[in-house]
């Protein structure tokens, strides 16, 4: 019998967040308007029996909406890491000590976890990645400070940023309308 792996919505300022969690603890926080997205990478990563149900992530969502309502600085939850290779859970865990407000270079996460010269591997790892922003993912940036790597969901990252750095993030629709330009 397959493993059984609840999911749940959560509506956030950053758009709809789908939450999954397996018994060893959170697996993804996924931003996408359907759950479809969501479901497509746990079957991908494993087999196993999904079933929608609020109330099993009760936790995490709480934690979330607190995150994101600028009251909680440090997650309190366990994490299912087991579907990423050693070095992408060893950079997880590194962005995990980045403190709220603070951000790090790839390189310097590349440096915390013992291969300095991985920069570029930190970014895929940071990519695959299917917790943010419970591993703090959006605090990992270019050394230039710039934000790369997000693609259209810059916006989110940069969100995150001034949510964590005391600045009032501008609505989602607002950011996304201006850094279009008109």
């Amino acid at each position: 019998m397959p493993p059984v792996i609840t999911y749940a919505p959560l509506e956030a300022p950053i758009g709809r967040l789908w939450l999954a969690s397996g018994s060893a603890g959170l697996l993804a926080v996924v931003r996408s308007d359907g759950a479809d997205a969501l479901l497509h990478e746990i079957a991908r990563r494993r087999p196993s029996e999904l079933r929608l149900d609020p109330d099993a992530l009760a936790e995490p969502m709480c934690q979330l909406q607190a995150y994101l309502g600028g009251r909680l600085h440090r997650f309190d939850l366990p994490l299912d890491l087991g579907d990423l290779s050693p070095f992408d859970a060893a950079a997880c865990q590194a962005a995990i000590g980045i403190p709220y407000g603070e951000t790090a270079s790839y390189g310097e996460l590349a440096s915390r976890v013992g291969s300095p010269r991985a920069a570029r591997a930190v970014g895929g790892a940071m990519s695959r990645c299917l917790l943010s922003p419970v591993v703090p993912c959006h605090r990992v940036i270019h050394a230039d400070g710039s934000i790369r790597g997000w693609g259209p969901d810059a916006w989110v990252k940069q969100w995150l940023l001034d949510l964590e750095g005391g600045e009032s993030p501008q609505t989602s629709a607002t950011w996304r309308r201006e850094s279009r330009g008109p």
